[in-house]
């Protein structure tokens, strides 16, 4: 990200830790405080939803949302029934669109890449590239997605069962969903890696990720072996 088309920085509160790229000529410093700010108002709003539906934050299957919430909040309860998982498996990608189309709206940038945890929201003018990192994969940082600003707002998220600190029941080392939903492809990636236990299981896998029409891509890659599909170019890096 270093050259003069982004000013990127970092923000973060707790356990979420936001890598965000702007535009260059729209960045100030009010840009970065703004991002704290939304980060802390997105914190509360969960917070305060876990205090009230404890079971919101540790459940690893879909609840029933029984109350009026917060579109934050209802997006994730959505997502995670589509996909089978917990609500807070949509969190981060949550977060990451919520921020992003905030910076859209407060400052007019037309390129925004908002990063949360190996989960990407984006806007984009021009194409730019997405590297997937796969951890002892041999094939780590060779595959990457070729997103158009046709695609975005586009959410790209990535699961992994071999890299990071989040629950997985699968050993896919990297298990990529694009959506032009956050919260869905930050779901649909947790419910993909869940499924992927071994290199032959990773066609079949892919195929049936590929047959939920919200799913714009996939991307999967466990040891040695890869699965692609979907409408987004793939090139190797």
């Amino acid at each position: 990200m270093g050259n003069s088309r982004w000013k990127s920085y970092r923000a973060g509160y707790l356990e979420t830790d936001l890598w965000i790229a702007v535009s260059s000529e729209i960045y100030t410093f009010d840009v970065e405080k703004y991002s704290m700010e939304r980060i802390l108002y997105y914190r509360s709003v969960l917070d305060n939803h876990i205090r009230e539906i404890p079971e919101f934050l540790t459940s690893l299957t879909p609840l029933i949302n029984t109350s009026e919430t917060h579109p934050l909040i209802h997006d994730m309860y959505k997502a995670s029934e589509k996909a089978g998982t917990g609500p807070m498996s949509a969190v981060a990608g949550a977060v990451a669109e919520y921020i992003c189309k905030d910076l859209m709206t407060q400052f007019g940038s037309k390129e925004v890449v908002v990063e949360n945890g190996g989960d990407i929201f984006m806007n984009l003018t021009c194409p730019a590239t997405i590297s997937v990192f796969a951890g002892e994969s041999p094939l780590s940082d060779k595959i990457g997605l070729v997103v158009k600003p046709e695609h975005t707002p586009l959410s790209v998220c990535c699961s992994s069962g071999t890299v990071g600190h989040s629950l997985s029941f699968g050993t896919a080392d990297a298990c990529v969903i694009a959506c032009n939903s956050g919260s869905l492809a930050d779901a649909f990636a947790t419910a993909c890696c869940n499924e992927v236990k071994s290199p032959d299981m990773v066609a079949g896998i892919t195929e049936l990720m590929l047959k939920k029409p919200e799913i714009i891509s996939v991307v999967i890659i466990k040891d040695d072996k890869v699965g692609i599909g979907g409408k987004i170019e793939i090139t190797v890096l």
